[in-house]
């Protein structure tokens, strides 16, 4: 029995529902994965019939992708705020590994989002429109942190694309430590340890320059 927002009604009644099976979607792919997750379950969760979901998705696939796309519009907001409030080119390259760390360290389940489409294991069965935007959002927030890089330090765009890299690495796994409780065994302090990756890395990137 359907016992959410109906589906009959104005354009409005109908984003409500949307936004109530992508809100489901969303707690069911933190407790079971998406191979764990099921148009079925999603329904439950979302308080309607397996068939009311369909006018609006294909399938588990890209209900994921459109999870994971608003997430990625919310970590660029947040990105492009931090970075556009730093005065100095140290400063946005700075700002824009903190709001990466800060925006992950207090959403675990966006990070889980983003690696699974970061280390290529990325959703099938897309349409080409839902594939081309999340392509085109990664490649946007990659290009910021590009940009704050070489706007610090004059290198090449294939050097920028490394160093980016590099820096990627180390954020997400020190996520991943935070995240598992792992820093305690290392006896890490994660932010502690992020501010000397700054300045070393800041350091080694001005050197000479």
């Amino acid at each position: 029995m359907d016992t959410g927002v109906p589906f009959a009604g104005d354009g409005a009644s109908r984003q409500l529902r949307r936004e109530a099976v992508l809100a489901a979607a969303r707690k069911v792919f933190e407790m079971r994965g998406l191979d764990g997750a099921s148009i079925r379950l999603i329904a439950k969760e979302a308080g309607c019939t397996t068939g009311s979901i369909y006018p609006y998705f294909k399938g588990k696939e890209e209900i994921y992708a459109e999870v994971l796309s608003l997430s990625l519009d919310d970590y660029k907001a947040r990105l492009v705020a931090d970075v556009d409030a730093a005065k100095t080119p140290e400063a946005r390259f700075e700002a824009a590994l903190w709001s990466h760390f800060r925006f992950y360290e207090t959403r675990p389940s966006d990070m889980s989002l983003a690696l699974y489409l970061f280390n290529g294991l990325k959703p099938q069965g897309l349409t080409r429109e839902l594939d081309a935007r999340l392509n085109e959002q990664l490649i946007s927030i990659l290009t910021i942190f590009k940009d704050c890089l070489r706007s610090m330090v004059n290198c090449s765009a294939r050097d920028a694309e490394i160093e980016v890299g590099l820096h990627f690495s180390m954020l997400f796994g020190l996520l991943t430590l935070l995240h598992t409780k792992r820093t305690r065994v290392f006896k890490i302090d994660p932010r502690a340890l992020l501010k000397l990756h700054i300045r070393r890395s800041v350091e080694r990137l001005t050197a000479g320059s």
